[in-house]
């Protein structure tokens, strides 16, 4: 619903509270005069950019997370939730940045029996705010590269070639559960998008649960098909083999899980990137039409990052975009001194479809390390928390 819909369902004393918030109409008595004041107030792009210049920090990171979730209705505990991650540990009550956003519109009470305990956001203000952010952090683009690389459909295609090479291929496993660095190169070979086994003297820093023994893709690949049920690590055999799933996707040819890859990846590395929904966002949105220099999306989606053990807010983001790219979501080219990023038609559909912001946890059936054990290792160590 629009504004001017959830305002004519609003009551009088709600419409005289955003009025006198506003300071226009707040001596007007007539619903329909209030109504009138409020849509004329907030209804040039000026007067949301002065809405937007004037908030603390802490409401424009609320007023963020509203934008980019892309549900209509919020439960009062999720609205606490957000408004918790908006103060970043600052010691002040979340529910201020509620009832401010409920001065100001950016959320209506339910005014059916079906949705009384439920905050809307009106779709219109939403879409108005995320059109203000684009021309005010966008600053129009940047220069578009003579080539660029792309890897839109190819992660979703690698998973089934490796489910494919496991029905055909009996793959053995070390003593630390991982494949052999020999058949990991004859699997590699087989893919669209084609990498090294990891280099097992020097240290590795990562997350997911088999990252210490493989590369970033296949990683995240391996860590899919094992969450997934497809592939089971037999102890006793010291064998890697094909589930009863995982044989019947590749008997039926099923290629088509990249949304589901996307979504597994949001949900991995949110414990170590707990804001990273809110950072794929901002990318989405400035790179969605032109081309973006990362330097420039790093320094809007800072805010929402924190260093993690040895990795720096800049490492980390230079690991969302390695893993974007992987995933299909966008494009990387380079343009003399800079690297430049735009979005793929698939990684907009998948990245505004997904809210991002109430994603599960991972089931039981996936042991997930602890952060002391996301670290690589030197060779010859014992992997930490495997013995």
């Amino acid at each position: 619903m629009n504004f001017a819909d959830l305002l004519t369902y609003a009551d009088i004393d709600t419409l005289q509270r955003m009025a006198s918030h506003y300071g226009c109409g707040h001596d007007l008595h007539s619903k329909n005069d209030l109504i009138s004041s409020l849509l004329h107030h907030l209804g040039g792009k000026s007067r949301l950019e002065g809405e937007v210049d004037t908030l603390s920090e802490a409401e424009f990171r609320f007023l963020q997370q509203l934008c980019f979730d892309s549900r209509d209705l919020f439960s009062q505990e999720e609205l606490l939730a957000k408004g918790r991650a908006a103060l970043d540990g600052k010691k002040e009550e979340p529910r201020r940045l509620v009832r401010l956003a409920c001065r100001k519109g950016w959320l209506f009470p339910g005014f059916s029996h079906r949705h009384k305990y439920l905050f809307r956001m009106p779709a219109d203000l939403r879409r108005r705010y995320l059109n203000l952010f684009a021309d005010k952090y966008g600053e129009g683009g940047g220069p578009s590269p003579s080539a660029y690389r792309s890897e839109e459909g190819l992660l979703e295609e690698d998973l089934y070639r490796f489910l494919t090479f496991l029905y055909r291929h009996e793959v053995r496993l070390t003593s630390e559960g991982g494949i052999y660095r020999q058949q990991q190169r004859q699997l590699f070979q087989t893919f669209q998008v084609r990498e090294d086994p990891i280099d097992r003297k020097g240290w590795r820093f990562g997350f997911g649960r088999r990252y210490h023994l493989y590369p970033d893709r296949f990683s995240l690949l391996y860590d899919y098909a094992f969450f997934k049920g497809y592939i089971a690590e037999d102890e006793m055999e010291g064998c890697l083999r094909l589930t009863e799933a995982g044989a019947g996707k590749v008997m039926d040819n099923e290629v088509g899980e990249g949304k589901e890859l996307y979504r597994f990846w949001l949900r991995l590395y949110k414990k170590p990137i707990p804001q990273l929904a809110m950072i794929v966002k901002w990318v989405e949105l400035l790179a969605r039409e032109s081309w973006q220099e990362t330097d420039r999306l790093f320094e809007v989606a800072s805010p929402w990052m924190a260093s993690y053990y040895y990795e720096s807010e800049e490492d980390l983001f230079h690991r969302i975009m390695k893993m974007m790219l992987h995933l299909g979501l966008l494009r990387i080219g380079e343009t003399g001194q800079s690297r430049v990023v735009r979005m793929n038609p698939t990684g907009r559909g998948w990245i505004s479809g997904v809210a991002g912001f109430a994603e599960s946890t991972l089931d039981k059936r996936w042991s997930e390390p602890a952060p002391d054990q996301n670290f690589s290792r030197r060779a010859g160590d014992r992997p930490l928390g495997m013995e």
